[in-house]
């Protein structure tokens, strides 16, 4: 359990809220289901099981589902963790923003291709950052009017970001109005190592309807598709490049290199390492 919560509320909805973890933790913390911005402030390099993050100092983390944020975060399973969230809770930024789009603000081409993506924080968001951790010291000062302006200052700030990379483009999806079609989003993601539920949520589905509309669709489970989809492209990655297994691994949106090789064998009779050698012969 977080050892230290503190939260800032605007318009009645959390606006920051900064944990500070000690292990073990004996289960895991809630974090609201919006998106949300963490910014980590102290971190022993820990890794966060299964979710592709380390806990890392100047670290930021930016995510279309708190909840995935919430899991990973309770994953440490020694240290200490601390960790500053910003909330963009949808209500919240329409009021903000009174309905318009922020400035910078470029809708999307395509579906998102990632929902979760961690990056070293710039010297501006590490200044931004800094600036709000003040702000648990003062909460009784703390003006609607203020928290409103903290809360545009740091969109602004990731919209202007490159267009092409990942934080730019997970916030820009928080405004969209852009429809993309079930099978825009799944062909979109087939090879980023998304768990089926972080699949079924960015097609706006349950669990239950997207394993129905994935049947109907592909004629197939999402599990043994997108598994099959991904050893294909392994394939074609080992007999046309020099990678090395593990790269390969990564780049098929494989989370776990022995696990690839063992699936690669089940599916090809040998490993990849057997495969690429035949192929040379």
């Amino acid at each position: 359990m977080p050892s230290k919560f503190k939260q800032i509320l605007l318009f009645e909805k959390p606006l920051f809220t900064w944990y500070e973890l000690l292990s073990p933790i004996e289960r895991g913390f809630d974090i609201p289901a919006e998106s949300c911005f963490a910014y980590i402030i102290e971190g022993d390099e820990q890794d966060l099981t299964k979710s592709g993050f380390l806990a890392t100092k100047g670290t930021v983390i930016l995510s279309l589902c708190g909840k995935t944020v919430g899991r990973s975060l309770s994953t440490i399973e020694s240290g200490k963790l601390s960790a500053i969230i910003v909330h963009f809770n949808r209500e919240v930024l329409q009021k903000v923003f009174d309905g318009q789009k922020p400035i910078f603000w470029k809708e999307l081409d395509h579906p998102l291709r990632k929902d979760t993506f961690q990056e070293d924080a710039t010297a501006l968001v590490k200044g931004y950052f800094s600036y709000i951790a003040k702000f648990f010291s003062y909460k009784n000062v703390l003006s609607e009017e203020i928290l409103v302006l903290k809360l545009k200052e740091i969109i602004l700030l990731l919209l202007q970001t490159d267009e092409s990379s990942n934080l730019n483009i997970i916030i820009r999806g928080l405004f969209s109005d852009k429809q993309f079609s079930f099978r825009e989003v799944i062909d979109s993601n087939l090879y980023e190592p998304l768990d089926l539920q972080r699949l079924a949520a960015m097609t706006n589905n349950s669990m239950a309807s997207f394993k129905r509309n994935f049947n109907k669709m592909y004629d197939s489970t999402p599990a043994k598709y997108i598994t099959q989809k991904k050893l294909k492209r392994a394939q074609i990655i080992l007999a046309t490049s020099q990678s090395s297994i593990k790269e390969i691994c990564y780049e098929c949106g494989f989370t776990n290199p022995s696990s690839f090789s063992r699936m690669f064998k089940e599916q090809n009779a040998c490993s990849p390492t057997a495969f690429r050698k035949n192929l040379s012969e």
